[in-house]
């Protein structure tokens, strides 16, 4: 955790703001630092006591820290730096539908796409004529949509994957970009890169063949860019924070979308905007399907409908999320993910552009 991300932000007890306080955090530990750089320590909360652990420089700020753990133990425990030959051996021996694979997989598809243009070996060919960057592209086409008149201030890359958009946006802006994702595989392997400097990953091949691939990042992001682990349902920031946020492929991820629609714009300063790429995608195992955005209920009036109910939701209304209200036009714009060597997912994600009006 940068010292200049944690004093510039001022996170607040993301506990204490379910029940509307922001009571500020303090660093109470520190136990490994380096270059103003806390790779290990502990966050408190003055008000309520609770404490929140930095792990490999991640400050893990979830309302329920004790139930983060216990779900997310493994991946917290997972090992990353085993050699080639063993992760390979260890990887046969877990076999298909074990956690190791399942993080394998996860990182491999978002790291190829994120960073697989700086490989020095190539990205390698994929049906379709697949190449990495989608996710990439769709942010520079957000940013266009945005960029005339965007407030000052930070930013925010909601559900940053393995941070190449972290690093994209701290780049193309100059503005302090913070980079936050609940999942602690693919923020340890985003802030590897954003931060150390370095891509480093096993890429899948086939089955459970992987091959490791570990290069540097290249990006210019420089001190700007950091990340971190928060929940957007419940997001550690005072209102009225960031000047921008942008959630590529994250709305459809949400246990209730309106919900984090309404959180992203109560963080949101006035007038700031938002970019929402959205392929609605849903499951049932991480969103409800009463909480879905279409794919569903095709009996009412807008016929089952995704961008018909994100309209509305944009809109003013009874279905209003916040104060974002949608500012343009949308777009329909490619995106895919790399499953392996003969194997690759193609969508067309719905690009969004908001703006938090208050009045």
């Amino acid at each position: 955790m940068r010292r200049y991300h944690f004093e510039s932000l001022r996170p607040v007890c993301p506990l204490c703001r379910r029940q509307g306080n922001q009571s500020a955090l303090a660093i109470l530990v520190v136990e490994a630092e380096e270059d103003d750089d806390i790779r290990s320590g502990i966050l408190s909360c003055g008000a309520c006591g609770a404490e929140f652990p930095i792990l490999d420089g991640l400050p893990v700020l979830v309302p329920e820290v004790r139930r983060y753990v216990q779900d997310n133990l493994f991946y917290i425990l997972a090992r990353n730096d085993l050699t080639p030959a063993v992760e390979g051996l260890i990887g046969d021996a877990a076999g298909p539908g074990s956690g190791l694979e399942a993080i394998r997989q996860h990182v491999s598809s978002y790291a190829w796409d994120h960073w697989g243009d700086r490989d020095p070996e190539g990205a390698g060919d994929l049906p379709g004529g697949a190449t990495p960057g989608a996710v990439i592209r769709n942010l520079a086409s957000g940013l266009e949509m945005i960029a005339a008149d965007m407030a000052d201030g930070p930013i925010l890359d909601i559900g940053c994957g393995t941070g190449r958009t972290t690093a994209e946006l701290a780049e193309r802006t100059g503005r302090l970009t913070l980079g936050i994702d609940i999942s602690m595989s693919l923020a340890r392997a985003g802030r590897q890169a954003v931060v150390g400097g370095v891509v480093d990953y096993a890429l899948r091949r086939n089955g459970l063949v992987y091959d490791r691939r570990r290069y540097a990042a290249g990006h210019k992001a420089g001190k700007l860019a950091d990340i971190w682990i928060c929940d957007v349902m419940a997001l550690p920031f005072e209102t009225d924070t960031f000047a921008a946020a942008a959630a590529m492929n994250v709305v459809d991820c949400m246990v209730d979308p309106r919900a984090g629609l309404t959180e992203i714009s109560r963080a949101l300063r006035p007038d700031g905007a938002a970019i929402l790429s959205v392929p609605f995608d849903w499951s049932g195992q991480v969103t409800p399907v009463e909480a879905w955005l279409g794919g569903h209920s095709q009996r009412a009036a807008h016929r089952g409908s995704p961008e018909a109910i994100l309209d509305m939701l944009l809109s003013d209304g009874p279905l209003a999320a916040g104060d974002l209200r949608r500012n343009g036009p949308s777009q329909e714009v490619p995106w895919h993910v790399r499953l392996h060597d003969r194997s690759c997912m193609y969508y067309s994600a719905h690009l969004v552009a908001a703006r938090k009006t208050v009045k």
